[in-house]
């Protein structure tokens, strides 16, 4: 059976704005695209305006050799902006329905993953998703520090003077009300389909994708990967104030915006074989308990 480099190209993280503000392509050079194989994946933030979405998929249906396109969407493709106003678009929901809707199998191209599962054609790999949200699975020790000692609301998504923007950007409606109910909504939908994968397609290897990290001990090399034990806190606390930046604290609290940890353990309990992810902007593959985690997120392209 041939391993999914050899079937699949993938990346994450477009921000095509980045691009095409900065006159740059996203298959420059090909080397984000590398059209090594039949099939991309591209494990979510595309970008958040409807019309440069369309835009960015044209793109790479137009100027790339890909058969199918396979893409899951997340927090930057669900954000709200005054385009969503012309597809009576009022909320994050809304938006995340009409994409998955309005995009799935467009130009008999994308294939949205949010949608329905993906067999790849003459193997047994099937591709199955969550598009996740935040539930804040950071260690209970720093959740603890950051909430008592440096008025950390991870609902409200601040810390101190920080504030993430997809608070500003997102919006639930009356039957999903905060990120976390979100997150368990999801959550339930990805166990739904693993368990009609098991009962209907039980001899075939299962490739996950998530825009999110799905597990804590991914990336220890990263400025995001940062643990204190119990002595360490209690120093920094003597003199909060002095020691946000030097320790780090920001990140830790970043951190839970990150990672969904649940992820991991779910995928162990039906035995993914490959997990596929990005919202870091890292690149790197890591095996964890027989799984082997992918990451290759373009980033904010164009910036530099």
């Amino acid at each position: 059976m041939k391993n999914i480099n050899e079937l699949l190209d993938i990346t994450s993280d477009l921000h095509t704005d980045f691009i095409y503000k900065n006159f740059k392509t996203i298959y420059w050079k090909n080397w984000i695209l590398k059209q090594k194989n039949k099939y991309l994946i591209v494990a979510g933030d595309i970008n958040e305006n409807i019309h440069t979405l369309k835009m960015s998929l044209d793109d790479i249906i137009d100027n790339t050799t890909y058969e199918k396109i396979i893409i899951c969407l997340w927090n930057h493709d669900l954000r709200l902006n005054s385009d969503d106003i012309d597809n009576n678009i009022t909320n994050s929901i809304e938006k995340y329905e009409f994409l998955i809707n309005h995009f799935h199998n467009y130009r008999e191209k994308i294939h949205i993953i949010d949608k329905e599962d993906f067999i790849i054609p003459n193997t047994n790999y099937i591709i199955t998703w969550i598009t996740w949200w935040y539930n804040y699975t950071i260690r209970n020790e720093d959740r603890f520090y950051l909430e008592k000692y440096y008025h950390a609301n991870f609902d409200k998504m601040n810390f101190w003077w920080i504030y993430y923007n997809d608070r500003m950007y997102l919006k639930f409606n009356e039957k999903i009300k905060w990120n976390e109910e979100f997150a368990k909504y999801l959550e339930n939908k990805l166990i739904e389909r693993l368990e009609q994968i098991k009962c209907n397609y039980n001899n075939y290897e299962i490739i996950a994708i998530s825009h999110v990290k799905p597990s804590r001990l991914l990336e220890k090399d990263s400025q995001y990967y940062i643990e204190y034990p119990f002595e360490k806190w209690e120093e920094i606390i003597k003199d909060w104030m002095k020691w946000i930046k030097l320790y780090w604290l920001d990140k830790i609290y970043g951190n839970a915006f990150f990672i969904n940890n649940n992820l991991s353990k779910i995928y162990e309990r039906y035995w993914v074989k490959y997990a596929i992810y990005g919202h870091t902007h890292y690149k790197g593959s890591e095996e964890i308990n027989w799984i082997e985690y992918i990451t290759n997120a373009l980033g904010y392209y164009g910036l530099s």
